[in-house]
């Protein structure tokens, strides 16, 4: 049995279990599991998850019904783990004549049933640690931002929903009242208007946290309709003015364009929070206001250098919020030449951020 037609069912059981399944977001994972390699597990199962789940809270669910379903499928095909590309290739062919029975067959669920482990093989690519990925498993990272962006980009609107009831205009309402003896037989309000939040990046692009930081902007552009201005700085010992590249360059070739076209590396060509602040707050200043929301993506390790403290907090004090996104798991922050403590005062969150999948909830609270 094709492996789409399996969705099929898989999909209805989803909803069975209480996960919200959209048309279109079932439409999305049929074609991204063409995308893909799908017989290698854990590509196939962060490609589902993203697709279909928009809250983490689902997860559990969501892994039982997929060990449930796909165990099954191995087991009829004799395969006790989905194999390397290296050693059986998926058949475009097949793929595509799955997706054919799959649309013709749209709301048609399959058989169930079966037991399974816990998906297996290779790293899942939302939990790899940025710092310790091949250049496949970077490429299987990257893979996921577009995917990501729209599950984050259905987090904004939800959000934006909650926050957009209108509120009751009190006095007005009195005022009104006065007409009916004190009743209010009508009730006033008035309507919220929730800008959208203008974005400063100041990014580390040095060696150590060049993978987490383009990914990070990564994410960010595609997600530019929710911000009513995006400007980004790259640095490493330099600081430089990166925004154009960010708009208007292509989201998964960051890496190769920041440390080409901008001029990030200074005298010493060793990361140095301290003068990248300062230099940075001497030319930038300007572009900081109470609208401005400033997000910091690196690792705060400053190689034994002047920390610049001050800086941080005058940027505090100018701008709407701080948060600091740190590649780095908490155990590790403030060992060697971390200087987490000196930072996290002036910032309203410093997130740890070792992988996709924390990065993409961390975002989601900006």
């Amino acid at each position: 049995m094709a492996i789409l037609q399996y969705l099929q069912a898989f999909f209805d059981d989803l909803r069975e279990q209480g996960i919200p399944v959209t048309t279109s977001q079932v439409r999305d994972c049929c074609q991204a599991v063409l995308l893909i390699d799908w017989m290698k597990r854990d590509y196939f199962y962060s490609t589902l998850f993203t697709t279909l789940v928009k809250d983490y809270s689902y997860q559990p669910a969501f892994d039982l019904v997929f060990n449930r379903f796909f165990e099954e499928y191995l087991a009829q095909h004799n395969q006790p783990h989905f194999k390397g590309r290296n050693e059986a290739e998926p058949d475009p062919e097949r793929q595509e004549t799955a997706v054919s029975d799959f649309d013709l067959g749209m709301g048609n669920p399959m058989g169930k049933g079966g037991t399974a482990q816990v998906p297996g093989g290779k790293k899942n690519p939302l939990e790899q640690d940025f710092g310790r990925v091949s250049a496949e498993e970077l490429a299987a990272i990257e893979a996921m931002i577009p995917l990501l962006a729209r599950r984050l980009a259905a987090k904004f609107v939800r959000k934006r929903k909650r926050n957009d009831h209108n509120r009751l205009d009190f006095r007005r309402t009195i005022r009104s009242s006065l007409a009916t003896g004190g009743i209010p037989l009508n009730l006033w309000t008035v309507r919220k208007y929730r800008e959208k939040p203008v974005v400063l990046i100041l990014c580390d692009v040095s060696g150590s946290v060049m993978n987490f930081s383009c990914i990070a902007l990564a994410l960010i552009a595609s997600l530019e309709r929710f911000f009513q201005h995006i400007e980004s700085y790259a640095f490493i010992d330099e600081v430089s003015d990166i925004t154009g590249l960010l708009l208007s360059g292509d989201p998964l070739n960051f890496r190769a364009h920041v440390l080409r076209s901008a001029r990030v590396v200074g005298v010493t060509g060793y990361t140095n929070y301290g003068r990248t602040l300062e230099h940075f707050h001497q030319r930038y200043r300007q572009h900081i206001t109470r609208k401005t929301t400033v997000l910091i993506f690196g690792d705060a390790r400053n190689n034994w250098q002047e920390h610049g403290r001050w800086v941080l907090k005058e940027i505090k004090d100018q701008a709407k919020k701080v948060y600091w996104f740190n590649p780095e798991a908490q155990s590790v922050w403030n060992t060697g030449d971390s200087i987490v403590k000196e930072y996290a005062p002036y910032c309203d969150k410093v997130f740890a951020c070792p992988n996709l999948s924390e990065l993409e909830q961390a975002l989601a609270k900006i």
